[in-house]
């Protein structure tokens, strides 16, 4: 019965596999994440935010979930930085907003490549309503990801249940689903794509394969997340030498050299995403933090984490023995024993070599020694969390376990070896977690789940392996358990919540906050819990903050925030903190901060003046804060950066007098001197009108961050910006009444886009002269 009710689906698979495919991923990805579809409802964990100053004297009901900390606390980064920047990104479309005047003084969006404006992931949240749009994304990444790795599947010779294996797989492992709301899955859902282009154009010439391959190279750059896009073209790196293992000799040059030109082709057609981040990046901070770093690492035990995910705990349940990242690792019960069906059925080529990967991939991330060095001394890996190339082991099983399928549907041989196999592979993990003694609570719990879980893989496995089970419905049969397996541990990892429970109103003290505007604010780190008004949100509440969280940071930002603010913190970004010291006051006050806000429970700090006390929030005037904008008469010049630091953070130093300067202004005292007033006209985020009068020649200084691109000009003429105080923009102006206008119109933008352009319209001509069908699937299985 079962065979006969499955043959209608088989008939319509083969005659349209792909679309056949397509559907199903479709559905598995709204049985997933379609809660956060339904009207009234989001696929966020914003309701994380109601644990926290100035929220959390009054949260909904159920807001603050069984761990009083929202649905899911590990989707932290999510809710504070990521979802705050798309939505306010909608509010200057149809411009690109090149600049964010909300955080850390002012910094470049678009550079800061998380923002992720070009890749189509963020699209649909920036024209449908926002909280919809999130749970649209997360479909569209899910099938994504899975689409790519079952044609990737089909081109390595995987049949269609071996191929629809694959897609699962890959589409709804752990590690892809929970991080789902991070860019780093919007470069990882290209990663079989970009491995498919690979493979085309190794296969044979012509234009299209390559034009593909630079396609899908750009939209992984586009998808926000550097470093990712590091491992995915080391990992296309890797799969290419196999790939050019299987070409004649004579052409493999030649295919070479198409895959380096589809690489290179792919960078320039995402030039205006990369050339503003590499620019920001070389005035960062980041690089020479992240050299003095020890490499990322995670602990053995963790490894356990394949077959148990859930033995360290759910983080809707409670708090966890560590972050997802830690702990993610599962791919399913069953495709871990096929995977090693695969290699043991037919160790060909590809599938050992695939399986080394896999194994390589997982080792680097616990980091066993010399083989972690040996790692990290390569160029890129030494700077990057290679703890996420579990991706790439989940891509591998993936690809394993269809071509394991395959051989199980096409017949079974040495049928006590797989049932073996199988039941090494439940009992494993049951011995290594018995060998510490009998596990109770949610360790109890993960062992009984994967102990159900293997067990059913091992049963189906033997109906096939004793012929009790035909080929048809045991594919159909192991995509549908694999499916279950996987849809169960991702159910609530991206949780649906209310719409009013995501995002907070203002509260009283955030209205007297937007009533010192432009004036910017800061919060004091708190004894414990989130900080008060969590940096990045003051974007959603039209707020100026002097903190941020939000890479690459700004050198000169980065050292003044280290030198006089708060000193770096184990886990927590420096710039998210303030510490309460007349220091940190007066560095503030060079930022224009005016207020201070705390968390209500903490103890006030002494001598700092209260200007409210709520439930909500406590907030402190800065009496050492300048107005955003003033005009000084004076400078000191300085020789060198170093010197500039130090003199802003001297006691006896008045801004409101006197500019520290590297090279010196024409026309300036060099004595400290009074320079007139200035206001704040107009404030977007990529121009700034100013009214300034100067009692004598002066500078106009704007507490706002100097950086390349900015242009000024005064009274409609041309105006140098000048860099003074260390890090903030001064414009110089002749005694008298001006119009100081500054624009953010950087190089690195202009420069970016018309190559993005020039190489677009190259591959389009190349595509339609050439002509080339696309290359067929591989018989090499």
């Amino acid at each position: 019965m079962l065979s006969r009710s499955v043959r209608p689906l088989a008939a319509a698979a083969a005659r349209r596999p792909t679309l056949a495919a397509a559907v199903i991923y479709a559905l598995l990805a709204l049985v997933l994440v379609g809660p956060g579809l339904v009207p009234g409802r989001t696929l966020s964990a914003s309701d994380y935010l109601w644990s926290g100053a100035p929220w959390q004297a009054s949260p909904p009901a159920g807001a603050t979930g069984k761990t009083g900390l929202g649905s899911n606390y590990e989707m932290a980064d999510a809710t504070l930085v990521f979802q705050p920047f798309t939505e306010w990104a909608r509010g200057p479309l149809p411009d690109v907003p090149l600049w964010n005047p909300h955080l850390m003084g002012g910094r470049p969006f678009v550079a800061n490549a998380q923002s992720a404006l070009f890749s189509p992931f963020t699209w649909p949240m920036l024209v449908l309503p926002f909280w919809w749009s999130l749970a649209v994304v997360a479909v569209l990444k899910l099938f994504c990801a899975a689409l790519g790795a079952h044609l990737l599947a089909r081109a390595l010779g995987a049949r269609f249940p071996g191929a629809l294996m694959a897609g699962i797989v890959f589409g709804f492992g752990l590690f892809f689903v929970v991080w789902l709301p991070w860019p780093l899955s919007s470069v990882w859902a290209w990663l079989p794509w970009v491995l498919l282009a690979v493979h085309a154009v190794a296969r044979g010439p012509g234009a299209t394969p390559v034009a593909a391959l630079a396609l899908v190279v750009a939209l992984q750059f586009f998808g926000g997340h550097p470093e990712s896009s590091f491992h995915v073209l080391a990992a296309a790196t890797l799969f290419a030498v196999l790939v050019l293992s299987r070409v004649e000799r004579p052409e493999r040059l030649r295919a070479a050299g198409r895959l380096a030109g589809g690489l290179a082709a792919g960078s320039a057609l995402a030039a205006v995403a990369i050339v503003p981040f590499v620019e920001l990046l070389v005035r960062s901070a980041d690089l020479a933090a992240r050299e003095g770093q020890p490499p990322a690492e995670l602990e053995a035990r963790f490894l356990l984490g394949f077959a148990l995910p859930e033995y360290w705990g759910r983080p809707s349940d409670g708090q966890t023995a560590a972050f997802m990242g830690a702990r993610s690792f599962y791919a399913g019960a069953l495709p871990l024993m096929l995977a090693a069906w695969a290699v043991i059925a037919r160790p060909v080529r590809e599938r050992v070599a695939v399986a080394a990967f896999r194994v390589l991939a997982a080792l680097i991330v616990v980091g066993p020694p010399g083989l972690l060095d040996a790692v990290t001394a390569l160029p890129g890996f030494h700077a990057a969390h290679n703890t996420r190339l579990i991706i790439m082991s989940t891509l591998a099983i993936a690809l394993l376990a269809g071509w394991g399928l395959d051989e199980l549907v096409a017949g079974v041989g040495r049928s006590r070896l797989l049932i073996g196999l199988a039941l090494a592979a439940w009992a494993l993990p049951v011995a290594i977690v018995l060998a510490e003694g009998l596990p109770d609570g949610s360790r109890r719990f993960a062992l009984v789940v994967w102990a159900v879980a293997a067990g059913a893989a091992v049963a189906l496995l033997w109906l096939r392996a004793s012929g009790r089970l035909a080929a048809g419905a045991f594919a159909a049969l192991a995509c549908a358990l694999v499916a279950a397996d996987l849809l169960r541990v991702g159910m609530g990892q991206n949780p649906s919540i209310p719409v009013d429970h995501a995002e907070p109103p203002a509260t009283e003290a955030i209205e007297r906050l937007q009533a010192s505007r432009p004036a910017r604010f800061a919060g004091l780190t708190p004894d414990f819990g989130l900080q008060p008004l969590v940096p990045d949100l003051a974007m959603r509440y039209g707020l100026y903050d002097a903190r941020g969280y939000d890479y690459p940071v700004e050198r000169r930002y980065d050292t003044l925030w280290r030198r006089a603010v708060a000193p770096p913190a184990e886990f927590t970004p420096t710039s998210m903190l303030v510490e309460p010291t007349a220091e940190s006051l007066r560095a503030l006050g060079l930022l224009g901060v005016t207020d201070v806000i705390q968390t209500p429970g903490d103890p006030r700090v002494p001598g700092w003046e209260v200007t409210y006390d709520g439930a909500d929030a406590r907030l402190y005037a800065n009496p050492d804060a300048l107005p955003r904008a003033w005009v000084v008469g004076g400078q000191r010049v300085v020789d060198s950066e170093e010197a500039a630091l130090d003199a802003i953070l001297e006691p006896a130093f008045d801004p409101a007098r006197t500019a520290i300067v590297e090279r010196p202004v024409a026309g300036l005292a060099d004595a400290p001197a009074d320079g007139g007033d200035a206001q704040i006209v107009r404030y977007e985020p990529d121009r700034v009108e100013l009214a300034a009068r100067a009692e004598r020649r002066g500078l106009v200084i704007l507490s706002d961050i100097h950086f390349p691109g900015w242009r000024a000009t005064v009274d409609g003429r041309e105006a140098p910006v000048e860099r003074v105080d260390y890090l903030l923009r001064g414009v110089p102006v002749d005694a008298g009444t001006h119009r100081i206008v500054l624009e953010y119109r950087p190089a690195s933008w202009r420069i970016g886009w018309i190559v993005s352009v020039l190489a677009a319209l190259g591959l389009l001509v190349a595509v339609w002269k050439s002509g080339r069908r696309w290359p067929g699937r591989s018989t090499a299985r």
